[in-house]
């Protein structure tokens, strides 16, 4: 089927594109930059020419334009940000491009019409586990604000026997996309370049790009009505980190004894101060939250009803510390036996 896809110049949708495109389906793009969206894709194999249409999710004429002729919709495109000068741009964009995106889909009879959440829309800390039937979460951020406004959005065509799949990825990250890395990489590249990881009271709950996009591939079945999927991944607590790290790169990885509240607390003086100064960080309280609070996923559907087995932790990691230093965030030193193996196989590819 040919799908209309949103964000494909992003890191999630670029995966995403050529997980449909292996499986046989035709994509029509949705984006701001055709050139970037060649750069992006390009870089993961996908060459000749490519159907974009430049426009923007919040733009309904452009939106519509693009839906013409489609049978299915990926929607992943979205604001995200933790600084605080952008969250009326994401309480406005985020739930605009669902009621666009998704409802049009909707009105004009597409199916499936997939739409990309995220673990941030159900999270609440008081959970011992998240589910896809959670209700919107209780986070107060800008973008958890805008992505639970969304998610009300997009059950409210669900309740109405729309065809709309509603999938909710953890911390994305994996290979780059050229230059995307997704935030996830950054994230760890900052605690393998400091050598130590901040708390034992904190997991990630962490995905492949390739299996997320597998998983959108699958989702492109028609006549399956409305769906949720909760794919947070795999939830790795900071000793199991430490672990998986000392192995891929040699190096010991300490954690540090903060407890959770601790990183709580300065987070809230990070917000405080940002509030009379022009801070912009990722330290945040919400952020600490979701590091120290979060609960696992319930990922059983993904796994039993779509048939989709997570790739090894370890493999995401390789790849992603890969690409951390293929973008300069960490040298050689930093991901230390790994940074041989990186040299054996362009060896290889050169031979």
């Amino acid at each position: 089927m040919r799908v209309m896809v949103t964000g494909a110049t992003g890191y999630v949708a670029a995966h995403s594109v050529k997980a449909l495109l292996d499986a046989g389906h035709k994509v029509r793009l949705l984006v701001r930059n055709p050139d970037k969206a060649k750069t992006v894709l390009g870089a993961l194999g996908i060459r000749g020419r490519l159907d974009c249409m430049r426009g923007d999710m919040t733009d309904e004429a452009s939106v519509l334009e693009a839906l013409a002729g489609c049978q299915a919709v990926l929607h992943s495109a979205g604001v995200v940000s933790t600084d605080r000068r952008r969250h009326d741009e994401m309480l406005y964009a985020n739930p605009r491009g669902v009621e666009l995106v998704v409802g049009h889909a909707a009105r004009l009879g597409l199916d499936p019409i997939v739409y990309v959440s995220s673990v941030a829309a159900l999270l609440d800390p008081e959970r011992d586990e998240l589910s896809a039937d959670l209700p919107p979460g209780t986070l107060q951020s800008g973008y958890a604000r805008s992505k639970a406004a969304a998610e009300t959005q997009a059950r409210k065509w669900q309740d109405e026997g729309a065809p709309v799949v509603i999938v909710y990825p953890g911390s994305v990250t994996g290979p780059a996309a050229g230059p995307m890395l997704g935030e996830a990489a950054h994230g760890l590249a900052e605690h393998v370049k400091f050598g130590a990881l901040v708390s034992a009271d904190a997991a990630w709950s962490l995905i492949d790009a390739r299996d997320l996009g597998r998983i959108h591939a699958s989702l492109m079945v028609k006549g399956k009505g409305p769906r949720r999927y909760m794919c947070g991944g795999h939830y790795v607590r900071m000793e199991e980190m430490a672990r998986h790290l000392q192995r891929i790169t040699g190096r010991d990885f300490k954690i540090l004894p903060l407890p959770g509240s601790v990183l709580r607390g300065l987070g809230r003086m990070s917000d405080a101060i940002a509030r009379v100064l022009p801070l912009h960080s990722v330290f945040t309280e919400e952020a600490m939250i979701c590091f120290t609070q979060q609960p696992p996923t319930d990922d059983r559907a993904v796994l039993e009803e779509l048939g989709i087995r997570y790739r090894p932790i370890e493999q995401t990691l390789r790849a992603a510390l890969r690409a951390a230093r293929a973008a300069g965030l960490l040298g050689d030193e930093h991901i230390g036996k790994l940074a041989s193996t990186r040299r054996q196989a362009r060896k290889g590819e050169e031979s």
